[in-house]
């Protein structure tokens, strides 16, 4: 379960798969990461990127 610092959700990752197999890669639900607002910002390598719900039910990710 999420939980916030700084009015920001913090979601603590799955552990990393130990293989290169894509179908081994972790799924989750777009909905639960973006939550009723439709967006979630991803601080990264010193970068903040935010991936945005469109209207028409794309994902769109910028930094």
């Amino acid at each position: 379960m999420p939980h916030t610092e700084n009015s920001v959700a913090v979601v603590t990752p799955p552990p990393a798969a130990q293989t290169t197999d894509s179908a081994a890669a972790a799924e989750i639900n777009s909905m639960r990461l973006l939550g009723d607002q439709g967006l979630l910002r991803i601080a990264h390598k010193g970068a903040v990127y935010t991936l945005r719900a469109t209207s028409k039910g794309g994902l769109i990710l910028t930094k």
